[in-house]
């Protein structure tokens, strides 16, 4: 019995080992190309050049990623409160429709998007690319929300009630103070998936002082491109990608805590 549990385990590390390794290749194959020709200069030509502004394209990423995971929270921790502990007619078609719509992937609706944007005159802006990254990213959230809901013990729900509690107050005094793991959970992960958005910043954005980390750093491409421009590039990748690492590790502890948020129930 004590071999079989042995071995079942190290059949658990080698795959984890393996997918580590899959996952880890090429990071470690940026970061060597970045110092391959150049060394740290390529990180002191990205920081102060030209054509590249990283700390606007930050700073527009921090917009863009931080305003959407606060809409993306308020919306679905009132959704999931509705859809979990609310009764209301056609409840459960809604809910099936919005689940339908995690079907869809976004490129399959760019030219509606596009031109529903450009007719609102909200392309080319910030508030044009939010408003869909929160459509996008709020139904895996919102689902989130509603199970972690679902979990908290009916009692309280029904002591809140004979004191007469309304269903906003249910939701913002016994709801939302059991709910901190979760939110951050759901906080975290729109952030990081709003974040790494490509798609939508490129098909909405054509100001350059405008764009986020994932499409300015297609100003480091060139036609034809040296061994230290590209070694630049790769350096504009690793900067690309540190800020939503310290978030991400400075949250770890929330997410590993609201990952688990709705998986009993009671």
């Amino acid at each position: 019995m004590r071999h079989h549990k042995l071995a079942t385990w190290s059949v658990m590390y080698l795959v984890l080992g393996v997918l580590a390794a899959m996952w880890m290749y090429p990071i470690v194959v940026a970061v060597v190309k970045s110092f391959a020709v150049g060394g740290t200069g390529n990180y002191t030509a990205v920081l102060n050049h030209d054509r590249f502004d990283y700390w606007s394209a930050i700073g527009n990423s921090f917009m863009l990623a931080g305003g959407s995971a606060a809409v993306i929270m308020i919306i679905a921790s009132l959704a999931g409160f509705a859809f979990a502990r609310m009764q209301f007619r056609g409840r459960g078609l809604l809910y099936k429709a919005l689940l339908a719509g995690m079907a869809i992937p976004v490129a399959a609706v760019v030219t509606p998007l596009f031109s529903t944007m450009n007719d609102l005159g909200l392309r080319d802006s910030s508030l044009g690319v939010l408003l869909p990254l929160v459509a996008f990213n709020m139904l895996v959230m919102l689902l989130l929300m509603k199970n972690h809901f679902e979990s908290i013990p009916q009692e309280l729900v029904e002591a809140a009630t004979i004191d007469g509690a309304r269903p906003i107050g249910v939701f913002t005094k016994i709801f939302l103070p059991l709910s901190g793991p979760a939110l951050a959970n759901v906080g975290v992960l729109s952030f990081v998936y709003c974040w790494n958005e490509y798609l939508l910043p490129n098909l909405l954005l054509t100001s350059p002082e405008k764009f986020p980390v994932t499409q300015a750093i297609s100003l480091l491409q060139y036609e034809r491109m040296s061994q230290e421009q590209i070694g630049q590039l790769y350096a504009g990748l690793i900067l690309m990608t540190i800020p939503s690492v310290i978030v991400y590790l400075f949250s770890q502890r929330y997410l590993q805590s609201g990952l688990t948020a709705g998986a009993v129930k009671s």
